[in-house]
C-alpha cells in the first residue's frame, strides 16, 4: 500500500520554554496519526497473530475480531452505499449485527440482503484497502456439506470496477463454493473448491502479490490466478445476496464471521 506520514513541526520557542515546546511537539505528533502509522500501532498494539498455514514475516495491518456487541463503524460500512442494492438484494443494515464474538449477515426475505465493507469512500470512517498482502476470514457459510445457500461472498474489490478488479475469495454460486476473478477485459472463473463448507467455520485467505492472486482454505494453496488489475488498491467485502438455487430466509441464512484479519 502508498503510504503517506504527516509530520508537524514544533516553532521554535526561547530556551527557557525549550522543554514545554519539545513536550508539546511530541503530543501534536501523536494526535496526528494517518492511515500507515495508525496501522503501525495496531500491529504494535495486538498480540500476533499469523495467517492460518501460510508462513512469512507478517505485520498485521487491518483486524476485527467481533468481540462487542456492535459493529466498528471506524473498520466497516453496515451497507452498499447506503442501502443500494447488491447481488439481487437491498443491502440492509438492519440484516447486519455483531454477537457471541461473531458478526452476522443474512437474508431476511428474497429481496433483503446484508453487507459489510472497508470501504473507506462508502460509510466506513477510515477502513482498509491494500494493493499487496494477506487477508483472511474465519467463516461459516449456511448450508450443509456441499450444498450451500443463497449467493454469500468473501471479496476485495476496487474503487472502479471493473478496472481496479475483483478478487472472489469465497463465493457461493449454484450452492457450490468457488473463488472467482474480474478486471476489465472480462469475468475469469475459477471453478469450484472441493469439498463440505456448510455450517462449519474455515478460514478463507488471499494472498495478494504483483499480478498474481492465490487463494487458500485452512491453509492450503487451492487456486492461483494471474490478475490484471495492476494491484490497484481494493477493499474488504462481505455479502450475503440471493440466488436462484438452496434459497433459504432468516436464521437458516445467517453467514458468521468469526474474524478478518490482514497482513503485510
Amino acid at each position: 500500500m502508498n503510504r503517506l506520514t504527516t509530520f508537524f513541526a514544533a516553532t521554535a520557542m526561547a530556551a527557557a520554554l525549550s522543554l514545554t515546546a519539545a513536550l508539546g511537539a511530541v503530543a501534536a505528533d501523536a494526535d496526528v496519526v494517518a492511515a500507515p502509522v495508525a496501522a503501525a500501532q495496531y500491529a504494535s498494539t495486538q498480540p500476533a497473530k499469523m495467517p492460518v498455514g501460510v508462513p512469512g514475516a507478517w505485520t498485521q495491518t487491518f483486524g476485527d475480531e467481533f468481540d462487542g456487541t456492535t459493529l466498528d463503524t471506524n473498520k466497516w460500512s453496515r451497507s452498499w452505499f447506503v442501502g443500494s442494492r447488491l447481488n439481487g438484494v437491498k443491502t440492509d443494515p438492519a440484516n447486519v449485527s455483531v454477537s457471541g464474538g461473531h458478526l452476522s449477515l443474512k437474508l431476511s426475505n428474497s429481496g433483503t440482503g446484508a453487507l459489510v465493507s472497508s470501504n473507506p469512500k462508502d460509510a466506513a470512517k477510515t477502513g482498509y484497502e491494500f494493493r499487496t498482502g494477506y487477508v483472511e476470514a474465519r467463516i461459516s457459510f449456511p448450508g450443509k456439506g456441499q450444498v450451500l445457500h443463497n449467493f454469500p461472498a468473501w471479496w476485495t474489490t476496487g474503487q472502479s470496477w471493473p478496472a481496479t478488479g475483483e478478487i472472489d475469495i469465497a463465493e457461493v454460486i449454484n450452492g457450490r463454493l468457488t473463488s472467482n476473478y474480474h478486471s476489465g477485459p472480462g469475468a475469469y472463473p475459477q471453478g469450484a473448491i472441493p469439498g463440505y463448507w456448510g455450517e462449519d467455520f474455515h478460514t478463507y485467505g488471499l494472498w495478494r502479490k504483483d499480478s498474481l492472486a492465490e487463494v487458500y482454505v485452512d491453509g492450503v494453496k487451492v487456486k492461483s490466478i494471474r490478475t490484471d488489475d495492476g494491484n490497484a488498491p481494493q477493499y474488504l467485502v462481505l455479502n450475503v445476496g440471493q440466488a436462484n438455487t438452496s434459497a433459504a430466509y432468516g436464521k437458516a441464512s445467517t453467514v458468521k464471521v468469526d474474524y478478518v484479519r490482514a497482513w503485510e
